[in-house]
């Protein structure tokens, strides 16, 4: 006969270290910005590690209703806020020692330029996260961010970083290279581009353009790890893949993988601005712009000397580590299951000789 008197076993007093998303591990984090693709990974990791998450958004409550699975009851909070409300933004940190930065967007709008979202409202994230005291500040920025770079994202990317760096000295600021992972705008951008008629435009063939992609996954895990690494205060880190591509190779293994031939052209690239120009005019969200062309063939240059994704405990994966899970769903039924097995790798830029 069950014993009511009997006392029970577990405590409700949350429990100190990683121990798991039920246990408290002392970090209490503010992301912005987690409502966009590399969020999601990012809450999913800090959830797991029993971290306190308070998500501030500005859209509809459908826009992060997915994040509330990722952490115990009670460990996510979800707060309204707005960028340009500087009160709003520092009430939703004030009780943080973390902040996580991951706002940015790939082009502008009418609310929104490459100066507000990356420059501007990166200022007011640090300037308000040391008047709160907070302990760490990680900032993502973008690779390749130059204020000498003829994008004006790239050049708001840099200033944003001399933003944070003038707020916040002891931030970690990160770069990283361009995502590949379920549900990104890399690999499956590719197969849909393939089949709009005539193919997919590459200037100069694709092979004077060099990428180094990046999982994810990798990328949040990178964060998470950030936040107890004591060694990354003040630090600016390159997070790339760990290999170098050229676009046509990516674009060729790409199509191997799902059994299709690859559609391509050579365009010029006065042309592919004009019509990326004609797709700025567009009253909805542009599909491309100028500044979305020049960066797509851009090639990825790392700056000898910084740290990257190893140095912050992460062993980066390839693109033939993953590519197979994202793009399975782009082959038809006939070839669904095949394995990869006998499939060629991606060739890496190294691998060509220098004549």
């Amino acid at each position: 006969m069950l014993d009511v008197n009997t006392p029970r076993n577990v405590s409700y007093l949350p429990k100190a270290g990683p121990g798991g998303r039920s246990s408290f591990s002392g970090v209490v984090a503010t992301v912005f910005g987690a409502t966009g693709f590399l969020g999601r990974y990012v809450i999913n990791r800090l959830g797991r590690r029993g971290n306190q998450i308070i998500v501030p958004y500005r859209g509809d409550e459908h826009d992060y209703r997915n994040l509330r699975m990722m952490g115990d009851l009670g460990q996510i909070m979800f707060f309204d806020y707005h960028l340009k409300d500087v009160d709003s933004v520092a009430k939703v940190l004030k009780h943080s020692n973390c902040v996580i930065n991951l706002i940015g967007r790939q082009f502008e709008t009418r609310n929104f330029t490459f100066e507000d979202a990356h420059c501007e409202g990166a200022r007011v994230i640090a300037k308000a996260a040391r008047e709160a005291g907070v302990k760490r500040l990680i900032h993502v920025s973008a690779l390749n961010a130059s204020e000498d770079s003829p994008s004006n994202f790239l050049q708001s990317k840099a200033r944003g970083e001399a933003a944070v760096r003038e707020e916040f000295p002891d931030a970690t600021i990160v770069r990283p290279a361009k995502f590949f992972g379920h549900e990104d705008q890399f690999l499956n951008y590719y197969v849909y581009l393939g089949n709009i008629p005539f193919g997919i435009p590459l200037i100069d063939g694709g092979m004077n353009t060099t990428k180094r992609p990046v999982y994810v996954a990798d990328v949040a895990q990178a964060i998470v790890n950030a936040v107890n690494n004591d060694e990354s205060i003040g630090q600016t880190f390159e997070l790339t893949g760990p290999e170098e591509y050229y676009l046509l190779d990516i674009l060729d293994y790409i199509y191997r993988l799902i059994r299709k031939e690859l559609p391509y052209y050579n365009i010029p690239r006065n042309m592919y601005n004009l019509i990326a120009w004609v797709m700025e005019q567009s009253i909805f969200n542009p599909r491309l712009t100028r500044d979305m062309l020049f960066r797509e063939f851009l090639s990825d240059q790392v700056t000898p000397g910084l740290p990257g994704l190893k140095d912050l405990g992460v062993e980066p994966h390839s693109v033939e580590d993953i590519a197979i899970s994202v793009l399975r769903r782009h082959r038809d039924c006939y070839f669904f299951e095949d394995s990869i097995d006998s499939e060629e790798p991606c060739r890496p830029s190294s691998s060509y000789v220098t004549q």
